[in-house]
């Protein structure tokens, strides 16, 4: 297994900063700027700081992927790729079966959060290559 070198990608993590600064204050500057008549008429104003930090959080998302694939690229074993992959698409049914289920409460009230742990480990897993296999030549 040979290691690389991590890249972090710097420039999206000064991006993800700088937003979560600006959605930070933008909800006061924009409350103070504005009366709540002007507010209430333009619903983008209030739904400004939202955006920027809901931008930062996928930004934040993407560094991880980025970090995780520059690290784990064709340093595991393809077997091992495909049982992860095996595992989070389980864990992917299991919650939408816990959601849609009538019965039991226990699995209605944990489906979402392994639905949503499991999507967002596939979506990673999905940018990670496994180790490629060399063919013997006969």
């Amino acid at each position: 297994m040979s290691l690389s070198r991590p890249r972090v990608p710097v420039g999206l993590l000064i991006s993800v900063a700088i937003l979560l600064l600006l959605g930070r204050f933008a909800g006061p500057l924009i409350r103070s700027n504005f009366t709540e008549k002007e507010r209430a008429a333009n619903v983008l104003l209030e739904a400004i700081p939202f955006i920027l930090t809901f931008v930062a959080i996928i930004l934040t998302f993407i560094t991880l992927i980025s970090f995780a694939a520059s690290i784990l690229n064709d340093n595991i074993p393809r077997r091992t790729h495909q049982l992860v992959e095996r595992i989070i698409i389980f864990g992917i049914v299991s919650g939408v079966i816990g959601i849609f289920q009538p019965w039991w409460f226990l699995a209605y009230k944990y489906g979402f959060s392994v639905l949503l742990i499991s999507t967002l480990s596939f979506i990673l897993w999905s940018h990670i290559r496994p180790k490629r296999e060399l063919r013997q030549s006969r």
